[in-house]
């Protein structure tokens, strides 16, 4: 094998993750160790790689990606499908999720309220892709029943909204229902609910809990075994609007 076809070959070469014995990689190793300046190059490509691989993982990903990845990997309702550059933009987003994959496992410690609003937040920011679309609130909790989503009770003024549609999301291993609502101004409101084991800290009984994530601001309460919250795009007040209580 000569130098240039070794050097095309351990460009991509992963110690420790590729196998070595493989035919062509195998003779490209034998390569190096017989030319002194192709051991030298590949020594100098192995610490780039190092420490690329070092600074990738040191940078934290951003808050929604892992759900809007997984919620991709469903196809969005038949009615509205991908432009290409809806296409290309979850390729950029997977191919970041790959490389920042270790960061994005790597907390083990039990999600909180805060991360849980900013997450579901950072998937709605922009109009997220549904699984089923209907203006139909029936409809959807029928669709929703049939996917074994959790049960939801929707707090009167938000059920008096148009829906829009819905999807089931995931976080933490737990299942997360959806439902998106036309609000005044064009704007949506959004119900999650998700089981209470995703955010055991939440009790039933208690107060709502507010958060801020930018120009959205959310609101959360247990009901029986499930976590609720709505999201909007305003202030505390406005949020206030679409709970039970208000």
């Amino acid at each position: 094998m000569d130098e240039k076809r070794a050097r095309l070959l351990l460009e991509s070469y992963r110690p420790g993750v590729d196998d070595p014995n493989d035919p062509s990689i195998a003779e490209a190793l034998q390569e190096v160790a017989r030319n002194p300046d192709l051991a030298v190059w590949f020594a100098q490509e192995q610490a780039f790689d190092r420490a690329i691989a070092a600074h990738l993982e040191a940078i934290p990903a951003p808050f929604g990606l892992r759900t809007r990845i997984l919620a991709g990997a469903v196809s969005p309702v038949e009615s509205r499908p991908w432009s290409w550059v809806v296409k290309l933009a979850a390729i950029v987003a997977l191919l970041f999720l790959f490389v920042q994959v270790a960061g994005l496992f790597r907390a083990s410690a039990p999600a909180g309220i805060q991360d849980y609003a900013r997450e579901m937040v950072s998937f709605v920011r922009i109009p997220p892709p549904l699984e089923m679309e209907s203006s139909d609130l029936s409809a959807i909790k029928n669709w929703l029943s049939k996917k074994n989503a959790a049960p939801t009770d929707i707090p009167p003024r938000l059920a008096a909204l148009q829906p829009v549609g819905c999807r089931v999301l995931s976080f933490r291993d737990q299942e997360v229902t959806l439902i998106c609502f036309r609000r005044e101004g064009n704007r949506l409101a959004h119900l999650f609910v998700v089981n209470r084991a995703a955010l055991p800290k939440m009790k039933p009984g208690e107060k709502p809990v507010f958060a801020k994530a930018g120009e959205w601001t959310t609101a959360s309460w247990v009901e029986n075994d499930r976590v609720y919250m709505v999201a909007v795009q305003g202030d505390r007040a406005a949020v206030q609007h679409y709970l039970p209580s208000a």
